[in-house]
């Protein structure tokens, strides 16, 4: 995912990992999601990774590689899904703002599966500085091979068109007619989570930018417990030459911080600090890890 000005000259790297992500859409609080496929031809294998839902976060790596390289969800230097959806083959997605349903269906994520035929309603809620979500199936049908949707804002339906490779394209208009609550309800960030998703964006702010405060700013949240956190922070880091900060990493104390910067020194360095690297680990005990 990139960042271009609209004169096409500037362009802005944001993240990258993504097997085939097709669509994309902004929440309420700025925060933009993604519907990314996985990879037929790895089922049944150790490495098989589901469709998913992922939150796009700035100076993220989701790991796709070609077969067993891909990137485990729990390496650290990666980042996890919001929520896996399972084998299919990923198309539009949109958000339900704007639409006459439920609130809870208004502030759903919609997104769309070509082969299966299926358009799920992914109910996100935060989660430390992300979110976490559950999904249901909205409406499915056998060919029903989805390509997009969205929100019509003068009648409040939800669209969606079918088609492709040769199958019967079509345009439909979902409507709802029970009578339940369709008073808009837009949920907002309190709380912990609101502190959590500021400094999570607060240190992105460093990414890709070469600033003497980034330093000071991100290593206090090296050891966050907050894995988001604990990313955006090392990203900060990294961004910065390694010179300022090469030192310190070698001589972090505490343990998950440490291994936080001793893993930006291993992506960012010199390998001729190898060793040095090596040493470090070697001081950080075992207990309590």
């Amino acid at each position: 995912v990139a960042k271009v000005s609209l004169d096409g000259k500037e362009w802005e790297l944001i993240t990258t990992g993504f097997r085939n992500e097709y669509d994309a859409a902004f929440n309420r609080q700025g925060d933009l999601f993604t519907f990314d496929a996985d990879m037929e031809w790895d089922m049944n294998t150790p490495w098989y990774r589901p469709t998913r839902v992922c939150q796009v976060l700035s100076g993220s790596d989701f790991g796709w590689r070609n077969g067993s390289a891909k990137w485990p969800v729990r390496w650290e230097d990666g980042v996890p899904p919001v929520v896996d959806i399972g084998p299919g083959s990923p198309t539009g997605v949109t958000f339900g703002y704007g639409a006459k349903f439920p609130s809870k269906y208004q502030e759903a994520f919609y997104i769309c599966d070509w082969s299966y035929g299926k358009l799920y309603a992914v109910h996100t809620k935060p989660q430390g500085a992300g979110y976490s979500a559950e999904f249901e199936e909205f409406i499915s049908g056998q060919p029903l091979p989805l390509t997009d949707c969205i929100v019509n804002p003068a009648d409040g339906a939800l669209y969606f068109t079918i088609g492709g490779r040769r199958t019967q394209s079509g345009l439909y208009r979902v409507t709802y007619t029970g009578k339940d609550d369709i008073k808009e309800q837009p949920t907002a960030l309190a709380g912990e989570a609101k502190a959590l998703h500021e400094l999570r964006r607060s240190l992105e702010t460093f990414h890709g930018v070469a600033n003497p405060a980034a330093i000071d700013a991100a290593w206090p949240n090296l050891g966050h417990a907050d894995r988001l956190i604990r990313n955006a922070a090392r990203a900060a880091i990294e961004s910065q030459p390694v010179a300022q900060w090469e030192a310190r990493a070698l001589s972090e104390k505490a343990p998950r911080a440490a291994l936080t910067a001793l893993m930006a020194l291993c992506r960012a360095g010199d390998p001729a600090q190898q060793t040095r690297v090596i040493e470090a680990l070697d001081r950080i005990s075992t207990q309590g890890l």
